[in-house]
């Protein structure tokens, strides 16, 4: 199987002669041009006003199209979002979307936009495609809807193109590239909460659950009335995920901020393959997560119910007591390292290889210098290494994964870490701040790095 890793094209410009901004070869339109498609690079805040002072209005998510309105003030857009709300976005976190608006020439039908009407249904892209004044390639287009959008349709359809509601007005895309379903399909708001810290967007409300982004503190966001213990289901970007309730308000609330961690009294080792971490003492509380033997939690020093309190990612939870001890568990013998292509790793490679042999224990096969590489040349340069994850599948292992990927991450100046690719999720250390992103579907496991954690350096 190909072992790949290869970044997301995260290039951002940077400002450019009067007010432009210079993305991948595209150019956002000057001020006094004509309103332009725009798409968010990763979750941002839409808000009222250009600046953070200004209240939040919403939450664009990751490659969600917008329109620039030609408006500029200190780095700041305004925009429209395809369901017609405006507000202000900053420079870096738009790009301009490829096919540009296009003004009809004089043999090119000029359908006038008009107001939207009421959608009656709604129709998800199937692929990056692009908005037409009219029903028909001789059409101009106004815009480029990125994969997975959804849009309301207004229910009239026209030689194989769909009406569509794109930027508050009534526009055209070619049927063939649109899922046609009800307007009342999309999730339902039944509140709104205030994040009080910048949140993992989970896919499940379970801290073992993989997240998709990061929603910056101080966003405002609707909720569908789902929770679990410790979790809240909201709607971002026309998608339900969920986030840590603990830190949310409800909106007008003045709330407590995230909590500070319990204090450690000591410390116990789990001495079985796999433990429950449970959210209660209670023996069907909740299950938070799970860690594998040999791992190190710190204890506050309470016990109940034959369970011990101890802090997991900076929350008091409960373990069952007879599976844990005071003392590590007897360390267990290991094969050999099966390994490829390590002599022609560059020092930097080696020195991460280095350490998964010398302390990431369970690791028993490691990948790096190959010939070639669909997606990248650190392989074929030496500058990649696959760390293979025994057992992935079994949730043990892939926390195990996790903590290997955290490692690099957290030491990444260290070992000049360029990115970091585990279970189709993207570290970039150019980009730190923007937290771990779902990277594209490549297929096949291996692929989409779910059985190993491709760690990639600087040459």
């Amino acid at each position: 199987m190909k072992r790949a890793g290869r970044p997301f094209n995260l290039a951002v410009g940077s400002l450019i002669t009067s007010m432009a901004l210079g993305v991948g070869g595209l150019v956002i339109a000057n001020p006094a041009a004509a309103t332009q498609p725009m798409t968010a690079t990763t979750y941002v805040n839409l808000r009222s006003g250009p600046g953070t002072s200004y209240s939040v209005v919403s939450v664009l998510a990751p490659d969600e199209t917008v329109t620039a309105l030609g408006t500029v003030t200190g780095g700041w857009y305004q925009v429209t979002t395809a369901k017609g709300t405006i507000g202000w976005v900053y420079q870096t976190y738009l790009r301009a979307s490829s096919g540009s608006a296009a003004a009809p020439t004089s043999a090119t039908p000029a359908a006038p936009a008009t107001a939207a009407p009421t959608a009656s249904g709604q129709a998800t892209t199937t692929a990056a495609v692009n908005v037409r004044s009219g029903p028909g390639t001789s059409y101009g287009i106004v815009g480029v809807a990125a994969k997975g959008t959804t849009l309301g349709t207004t229910g009239t359809v026209s030689g194989g193109w769909t009406q569509v509601i794109y930027a508050g007005v009534a526009r055209w895309i070619s049927t063939s590239y649109l899922n046609v379903g009800s307007a009342s399909s999309g999730p339902v708001a039944a509140g709104r909460v205030k994040t009080t810290a910048n949140l993992y967007l989970r896919t499940e409300g379970d801290l073992a659950a993989p997240y998709t982004g990061v929603l910056p503190a101080g966003s405002i966001v609707d909720t569908t009335g789902n929770t679990t213990a410790d979790y809240t289901e909201v709607i971002v970007g026309g998608q339900t995920r969920w986030i840590a309730t603990r830190y949310t308000t409800a909106v007008g609330s003045s709330g407590p901020s995230a909590p500070a961690a319990p204090a450690a009294v000591g410390k116990v080792y789990v001495t079985v393959n796999l433990l429950n971490v449970r959210a209660t003492s209670a023996a069907d509380g909740a299950i938070v997560g799970q860690v594998s033997r040999g791992t190190a939690l710190d204890t506050t020093g309470v016990t109940e119910n034959n369970r011990t309190q101890v802090i997991y990612h900076g929350v008091a939870r409960w373990v069952y007591s007879p599976y844990v001890s005071s003392s590590a568990p007897t360390a267990v013998a290991y094969a050999a390292v099966t390994s490829s292509g390590i002599s022609q790793l560059t020092p930097n490679a080696k020195a991460v290889y280095d350490y998964v042999v010398a302390n990431f224990t369970q690791i028993r096969t490691i990948y790096g210098w190959r010939a070639s590489s669909d997606y990248s040349s650190d392989h074929p340069n030496g500058r990649a290494v696959d760390i293979m994850i025994p057992d992935w599948s079994v949730p043990a292992n892939a926390d195990y994964g996790w903590e290997i990927a955290h490692y690099f991450q957290n030491n990444a100046a260290t070992y000049k870490i360029s990115y970091i690719i585990y279970r189709q999720q993207l570290w970039n250390a150019a980009y730190p701040d923007r937290g771990w992103r779902l990277m594209e579907d490549r297929g096949s496991v291996t692929a989409n790095h779910y059985d190993h954690v491709h760690v990639s350096v600087q040459p």
